[in-house]
């Protein structure tokens, strides 16, 4: 078997302590795996009881944000204002109005689950109080007007018939044509013109009654503001119905019991009206959809990865029995991460709930390099439990190393202040500790049980990767300068040059309905809102004092080139205070309170006197020059005079009777809206007043956009305008901009903490304990005088560059004492930032984008690689002479990556374009660590270490061995255990 020189364990407390637990554990492994069932057993318990999943993107932002205060305290005014809509569609208007009313009526019946249902607006009271919307002046106007029907008013209404009327109108005519009253003239002559163009049209052959009475006030021009009107778009081709769910909680499903039931009304609802296109969307719809398909997709994601990774590991392993093992211990690891992601943060949210893939990924790396070293010691002639021990001792502290500095590169997460990253970070940091406990307290005692009667003979040989041990082996100069020329090339691809700057090809796409699955009814619903009605889900909130301020507020927004448009109550409300309006209003219930009937019967006309009266009124009009209203008076004259009397009589009766009734009819109008009861918000509907009016009397503006605001460019424009005229404004917009910004920016520096932190922890793995602490203490002193001396000018440091500078000045204390550690600790880097830029190129390359999903690819690569790097350095350090990458090391890489490209390319295939697209991402960036892990890296090591006097047994080995994966392995003697035990103890 290709060998380099022979491993020494390493010395210090942790090999020492791994050695101890190993022992133990072999020795009762019985014993040790009931206590391993029964913390298993807790753990699956306490998560299948308490473990919650929330779905709102809210949950992902941390509280205390500036932001997200404004948010709480819009919520905590006006409750959950997060609506789901309903959506009709039909070419029939009716049958919309018609499904509305069924399915309205049918939530208000359940308002334990439905609260605030709006599908219509009922003006209720308002149409009784519309003289109140009218302007004082316009009051005082009319009241003037309706004083000169006093008469009529007490019941005169001889006063109003057609010859009365007339020889008024032509004496009033008469009257203002001498004083040469211009205003009045025009007036009196438009109230003559209109009796005669009423005259004409009922003498028609068909009669046509145009009402002859000037309006006191046009009270019918508004009438439509206060007629009950359902939500519909222009075309009346869809409707909408509004609900807030009264309980938003999720179960295992990823959806509520409101939702639930709302899917159920319109299941029953859609089948009595098949004609009609019954959908919901809204943001608590999304939430859930996307909870519901992302957690189906995760599901099938661990079932294949799981799967996949066990018949990776039986072809890497060329064996069944340990495959199996590893995944036994995976399995225990899994589940106490369930637990302590209960015990920890009791709950999953849209980002953590990925976790269990990222486990399958990670775990299983601790079981492949410990089992790889087991199996390649056991090899060696190694009794079972010395074998384990060794294996403990040697790779278990790369292990070790590689698990602390990947859980830190996501506990790291906690110093960002994007909560859904935090808690990720979390939940992933520990279950990766967890799985690493489980390696050295599950394994160890699993093989102790299935190996005990094994020969080593009889094991499997893994994979060893001869071929490529002995090609970086031979060629180390060839190797290093093509891999790097590799990787910069394609790294090149993911920049562009581009108006003499360089840009990256690489974007950020902040569009969260891009991350949700082709074809969800909801997102598909809320598409075809946007292109039908102009309608959007997400609008600003501004909240203001007043209805005057708030109808101020509107007028400002709605200048704003980004808006849409905007709603708010206080425009429902009569601009003018009711000090102003009352007491007119009064006026005129008291004027039209002693309005009475028609007279039952009306004196038999006079044809002839009606028509003296109404020739002049004609000559009156010829003198003031109205000739049109004079002719069309003419030609009624004419038409009455060729009826026999009889005719005529039934003609003026008729004309006299409608002209009447239509000013009673207008005296009964202004009665109907002369409530001079002052408008308030309890003539409202209560879903309207609970929308926009909390119980504290804030007044809620609601800004709507004019494009959609998924996609950051117009989301940042309307952001920018909103908060032009209200910098404390709020909303759904708002706070995707400000938590995509969170987002980013956490990951950034969730990344360079991790990084920080791994140079750190790998400083503390390779140095001596009296250079260790000198390199910890000293940089503390410069860093104590740093923050001293910008506390006392009053300025503020950032962590992150405090931290900086902290490993920085480390880093070169080191370098001092032990180039060699600093050294090993940059080229431990290489995986990961070599492989790094390498993916970012291949990213460019294909025209891949990087989401908020799959944005956690920095600190994931970042642990990948330095788990790669810790284990090449660390077999590195264990060899004398020359180096030659260990078999165990090649397959421990290779199937890791594998597993953890397997685990990770599970979720390629969910319809979660986020899942997937986060798949797809991390497939790339570790396929890339797992190549500058093998390839470029140990011949990097391999020119390092020329210096080194190898093995020239070994060396001219390698170079005659034939290139096989498989080599004979030689029959050993069997030497007894507890002598084996004795002397690997010593």
């Amino acid at each position: 078997m290709l060998r380099g020189s022979s491993d020494h364990e390493e010395s210090g407390l942790l090999p020492r302590l791994l050695h101890s637990v190993t022992r133990s554990v072999s020795r009762r492994p019985g014993g040790a795996l009931w206590l391993v069932a029964i913390v298993t057993l807790i753990s699956g318990g306490v998560a299948a009881r308490f473990l919650e999943f929330k779905t709102s993107r809210a949950d992902l932002i941390d509280p205390h944000a500036e932001f997200h205060q404004r948010w709480l305290n819009y919520t905590e005014r006006f409750g959950d204002q997060t609506d789901i809509v309903v959506v009709v569609e039909s070419e029939s208007t009716d049958e919309i109005r018609r499904v509305l009313d069924e399915l309205g009526s049918a939530l208000e019946e359940e308002p334990e689950k439905f609260d605030r249902v709006l599908y219509r607006f009922d003006p209720g009271n308002l149409r009784q109080k519309a003289l109140q919307y009218l302007t004082p002046e316009q009051l005082d106007t009319g009241l003037r007007r309706l004083a000169a029907y006093g008469p009529i008013l007490d019941g005169h209404w001889n006063r109003a018939g057609v010859e009365s009327y007339s020889r008024r109108l032509a004496e009033h005519l008469r009257s203002v044509v001498e004083r040469d009253d211009s205003d009045e003239s025009a007036s009196t002559m438009a109230q003559a013109e209109l009796l005669c163009q009423s005259l004409e049209a009922f003498s028609r052959p068909q009669p046509e009654f145009v009402s002859p009475w000037p309006l006191i006030l046009d009270v019918e021009a508004d009438a439509e503001a206060f007629e009950p009107r359902y939500q519909l778009n222009d075309d009346g081709t869809m409707g909408f119905l509004l609900t807030v769910p009264v309980d938003t909680s999720q179960d295992f499903s990823g959806t509520s019991a409101p939702i639930r039931r709302l899917r159920e009304l319109i299941d029953e609802v859609q089948g009595r009206h098949p004609q009609v296109t019954i959908g919901m969307t809204g943001i608590p719809v999304l939430e859930s959809d996307e909870m519901r398909r992302s957690q189906s997709d995760m599901m099938t994601a661990s079932l294949v990865s799981f799967g996949g990774v066990g018949l990776l590991l039986l072809i890497g392993f060329r064996g069944f029995r340990h495959p199996c093992l590893a995944l036994m211990m995976l399995a225990v690891g899994l589940i106490w991460s369930l637990g302590f992601t209960t015990l920890a943060v009791g709950h999953l949210n849209i980002l953590s709930v990925s976790f269990a893939a990222i486990l399958i990924g990670l775990g299983i790396d601790f079981a492949i390099h410990y089992l790889a070293k087991y199996l390649e010691v056991r090899h060696e002639g190694v009794e079972l439990r010395p074998a384990l021990t060794k294996t403990s001792a040697t790779v278990g502290t790369g292990i070790v190393t590689a698990a602390v500095t990947t859980a830190l590169a996501f506990l790291c997460a906690m110093f960002t202040h994007f909560l859904g990253v935090a808690e990720l970070g979390v939940i992933a940091g520990g279950g990766i500790l967890l799985c690493c406990a489980a390696t050295f307290i599950v394994l160890p005692a699993l093989v102790t049980l299935a190996d005990r009667r094994i020969e080593p003979k009889r094991l499997p040989t893994p994979f060893q990767g001869n071929f490529l041990r002995r090609l970086v082996y031979r060629h180390p100069w060839k190797v290093t300068l093509m891999t790097l020329a590799a990787i910069v090339v394609v790294g090149a691809f993911g920049l562009e040059y581009r108006d003499g700057r360089i840009w990256s090809r690489v974007q950020y796409d902040a569009n969260l309905l891009n991350l949700q699955a082709d074809g969800v009814e909801s997102v598909e619903i809320q598409k075809r809102i946007f292109e039908k009605s102009d309608g959007s889900l997400l609008y600003a909130v501004s909240l203001a004092d007043s209805p005057a301020q708030a109808r101020r507020l509107r007028q400002q927004f709605l200048a704003l080139p980004t808006v849409g448009h905007v709603e708010e109550l206080g425009s429902r409300l009569p601009f003018y205070p009711p000090e102003e309006t009352k007491l007119l209003v009064q006026g005129y219930r008291a004027r039209l309170s002693r309005l009475s009937s028609l007279p039952r019967e009306f004196p038999q006309l006079d044809p002839q006197a009606v028509g003296l009266a109404l020739e002049d009124l004609d000559r009156a009009l010829e003198r003031a020059g109205a000739d049109t209203a004079s002719a069309r008076l003419d030609e009624f004259l004419d038409r009455l005079a060729a009826l026999p009397l009889g005719e005529q009589i039934r003609l003026l009766a008729n004309y006299q009777y409608a002209m009447l009734s239509a000013l009673q009819g207008q005296f009964q109008a202004l009665a109907a809206v002369a409530d001079p009861t002052p408008v308030g918000l309890g003539d409202f509907a209560k879903p309207l007043q609970e929308r926009f009016v909390s119980p504290a009397g804030d007044w809620q503006v609601r800004v709507y956009p004019k494009e959609q605001v998924w996609d950051e460019e117009p989301l940042a424009q309307f952001v920018a305008d909103v908060r032009s005229v209200d910098p404390d404004v709020t909303g759904t917009p708002l706070q995707n901009y400000e938590a995509a910004l969170q987002i980013r920016s956490s990951y950034c520096d969730a990344a360079i903490y991790a990084l920080l932190v791994i140079c750190l922890v790998l400083l503390i793995d390779g140095l001596d304990p009296g250079p260790l602490w000198v390199t910890l203490l000293v940089p503390l002193g410069v860093i104590a005088f740093a923050v001293a001396s910008v506390h006392a000018s009053e300025q503020s440091l950032d962590p992150l560059w405090l931290a900086a500078l902290y490993v920085g000045l480390a880093l070169a204390v080191a370098a001092v004492f032990d180039f060699t550690s600093v050294r090993n600790t940059f080229l431990t880097l290489l995986p990961p930032l070599g492989g790094g830029f390498l993916m970012f190129g291949t990213l460019g390359l294909l025209g891949l984008h990087l989401n908020p999903a799959n944005l956690i690819v920095l600190p994931l690569i970042l642990g990948i690689g330095v788990d790669d790097g810790v284990h090449v350095i660390h077999d590195f350090r264990l060899q004398r002479g020359r180096y030659r990458t260990s078999p165990c090391i090649i397959n421990g890489i290779t199937l890791t990556s594998l597993t953890s490209m397997i685990g990770f390319g599970s979720m390629i295939a969910a319809s979660h374009q986020g899942l997937s697209s986060l798949g797809l991402v991390l497939v790339i960036g570790v396929g890339s660590c797992l190549f500058v892990s093998l390839v470029t890296l140990p011949a990097i090591l391999t020119l390092v270490a020329r210096s080194r006097r190898g093995d020239s047994e070994a060396e001219a080995f390698l170079e005659e061995s034939p290139e096989t994966d498989a080599p004979e392995i030689l029959p050993l003697t069997k030497v007894p255990e507890e002598r084996s035990s004795m002397t690997a103890a010593s």
